[in-house]
């Protein structure tokens, strides 16, 4: 498998907390173990806010549902299996 690396030219814009391919939670009011989880698939800098990251995610379904979320609404799935690191 190839490297790529992407280099973000902006001059505000942060690295992303999420990267493609790495699995994570989509946080909702309910109880953290039902929180759907998912793959990043894609990355996107929002226009009118150069530090917001927009994270195209494919859900865990069968029909592969995806949608795009901002990282505030996101979690590592490790923080499913360890509530602890939250603290």
């Amino acid at each position: 498998m190839s490297i790529i690396t992407i280099r973000f030219t902006h001059f505000s814009a942060q690295q992303p907390k999420y990267t493609f391919g790495e699995q994570i939670a989509i946080k909702s009011n309910c109880d953290r173990k039902k929180w759907i989880t998912g793959q990043v698939t894609g990355l996107r800098l929002d226009y009118h806010s150069p530090n917001t990251w927009n994270y195209t995610v494919v859900f865990d379904y069968p029909q592969g549902f995806c949608e795009e979320f901002t990282e505030e609404d996101l979690a590592a799935v490790d923080e499913l299996v360890c509530p602890q690191l939250l603290l």
